[in-house]
């Protein structure tokens, strides 16, 4: 009994840390389709598929496109 409430806690606990990881990366990849809304005035759909795109082609995460993207911003200003 006392093993399975330790497995039972463990999955908890891992299911909370991957609902806040894709919590964090679906908020860079918010600011990133945010970013692009802003600096080449197209649409939310449009940024997305942007990203989408890029990281198909370069075989990256979503999310590492977008934060990428974020950090040459920051660079350029």
């Amino acid at each position: 009994v006392a093993m399975a409430r330790f497995q039972h806690e463990e999955k908890m606990r891992r299911d909370l840390a991957d609902a806040r990881t894709q919590l964090e990366e679906r908020k860079v990849i918010d600011r990133a389709k945010g970013l692009l809304m802003t600096r080449q005035g197209c649409t939310e759909q449009e940024a997305y598929s942007r990203l989408r795109k890029t990281a198909m082609d370069k075989g990256l995460r979503l999310v590492d496109v977008a934060q990428r993207l974020l950090d040459v911003a920051d660079v350029l200003g």
